[in-house]
């Protein structure tokens, strides 16, 4: 029995929400893990 491997869909950002994200970072110091659970980024 063979297994197949899938790949997750990748997320696409404009450079406008990576900024904002960063921002959101370093202004209100918001996580890694916060950002991830926010853009949607993890699923």
């Amino acid at each position: 029995m063979t297994q197949v491997k899938t790949r997750k869909q990748s997320v696409m950002f404009t450079v406008e929400q990576k900024l904002d994200y960063v921002k959101l970072m370093i202004n209100e110091g918001y996580t890694n893990k916060q950002i991830i659970e926010i853009s949607g980024a993890g699923l």
